[in-house]
């Protein structure tokens, strides 16, 4: 790690001519170091260090501070090199920039899961989103609307029904040129019943206009699927045993001309609709598939169970086909609320903002889904870097920077291999001289037929 690390730092500093100096230093045991270390926010790691014959835990640095001016950046522990490029490009643009952070929306009030506040991979995907982008949550509910700092709004998984005031600013903000995420349920599962819950987040007239139809069915794969855990009973213990979950598509048709999707192999959407896209689109308005379902895969609508057991088969009525779950959509639009009042303000003397009836131009993100937010990470960087229209890093992120592994040789085959190193440069010298002395032949007939 520590000559993958600086390598690239090397190469940083030559391509910086002369504006960046390099120090290496370990603090370990030095304490005036080891405070220094804090003060850049690098700390000690606890390492395991193996060798044939031992193995112990020691506290060691593995991080890198970067320093300009009076702001700093640091990486308190590189314990991987995969994206240790992207990690450094973060790092360094961050500190030479001057700007606020871009603006991303979470809108609130509708039985949204807390990405902000929440655990598990949520608490992830906010960590990561919180190193580039500055995360807020927007409520709907309100006369305020969207806030005009905010560059990208998503709309994850409500599970009442919006409001028409909701829906209002969320047309608004489009028409303003805003960049809209929405990653809608139609079905929630009840694991504990095993039976699916219809939401009714009312969004579908409201995407519909835009050019999105979310379909009231469910996708079920039984070749390409993820995994849920479920409880098996074993003897007198109920242990949790993963299982393929058709209900969980696992989707490799993926649109890889669009960056968003760079880097990435496949998508996980669980308990996902199907959308379609209107034909014709509106005027001026360009759309991109960016992923469907593999060709074995079919859409059911009204399932009463989600237990595993009862999608081993094709059910009465299910579609066969490879179906898009995941659309982007750009351009400009006119207004949802085109020949219809606007909400009135949800306090008796608010003053709403000019309305808007035509849009500047602006990007549209639907998923049918909104359990594939937290099961997609880097896909959601990704696009959150898109959105806001900062594709550069992208790029990086997708790169992977591997040290090259060395497998130890299989028993059975160290004999054929000791063998072959015997016998290789033996038969390659005999091989040589037979085919010398055939060329020589060859070239004394010549010569004797000549003459």
């Amino acid at each position: 790690h520590q000559e993958i690390l600086m390598d690239r730092l090397e190469e940083l500093q030559a391509y910086s001519k002369g504006w960046m100096d390099i120090t290496q230093a370990d603090p370990t045991n030095v304490k005036a170091l080891e405070a220094e270390a804090a003060r850049f926010g690098v700390a000690p790691v606890q390492y395991r260090f193996r060798n044939e014959n031992v193995s112990e835990l020691k506290k060691v640095y593995m991080g890198l501070a970067l320093v300009y001016g009076d702001k700093q950046e640091s990486l308190p522990a590189i314990t991987q090199v995969d994206t240790l490029e992207y990690e450094l490009s973060r790092a360094i643009r961050s500190l030479l920039s001057d700007g606020p952070k871009p603006v991303i929306g979470l809108s609130t009030g509708h039985g949204e899961p807390d990405i902000i506040g929440g655990g598990g991979p949520l608490a992830t995907l906010s960590s990561r989103l919180s190193e580039t982008h500055d995360l807020r949550s927007v409520s709907l509910a309100g006369d305020q609307g969207v806030p005009d700092d905010v560059d990208a709004l998503w709309v994850v998984g409500p599970q009442k029904t919006l409001s028409a005031l909701a829906l209002y600013h969320l047309d608004q903000f489009l028409m303003r040129g805003g960049a809209l995420g929405i990653f809608a349920t139609n079905t929630r599962a009840d694991m504990r019943a095993m039976v699916p819950q219809n939401v009714y987040h009312g969004m579908d007239g409201f995407l519909g206009h835009f050019g999105v139809l979310l379909r009231r069915d469910l996708i079920v794969d039984r070749v390409r699927n993820g995994l849920m855990g479920f409880p098996v009973r074993q003897g007198r213990t109920v242990r949790e045993v993963q299982l393929n979950y058709p209900l969980i598509p696992k989707a490799t048709e993926l649109d890889g001309d669009t960056p968003v999707l760079r880097g990435i192999d496949a998508l996980l959407a669980p308990f996902v609709s199907s959308l379609e896209l209107a034909d014709p689109l509106p005027p001026g308005v360009q759309s991109e598939v960016w992923a469907r379902t593999s060709p074995a895969s079919g859409r059911i609508q009204g399932i009463r169970t989600i237990d595993p057991q009862a999608y081993q088969v094709l059910s009465p009525g299910e579609e066969t086909g490879s179906w898009p779950f995941l659309v982007a959509l750009s351009g400009r639009w006119s207004s949802y609320f085109t020949g219809k009042d606007a909400p009135p303000p949800s306090q008796p003397g608010s003053h709403a903002a000019p309305r808007l009836r035509e849009s500047a131009p602006a990007r549209l993100v639907a998923a049918g889904s909104a359990d594939f937010v937290a099961n997609n990470i880097p896909f959601m960087l990704n696009l959150a870097d898109w959105m806001v229209q900062d594709e550069a890093l992208i790029g990086i992120r997708a790169k992977n920077i591997g040290v090259p592994e060395l497998r130890p040789i299989p028993e059975d085959r160290k004999g054929l291999l000791k063998l072959a190193n015997l016998l290789g440069g033996v038969l390659f010298v005999l091989v040589a001289g037979l085919l010398r002395k055939a060329w020589l032949l060859g070239r004394s007939k010549r010569i004797g037929e000549a003459g």
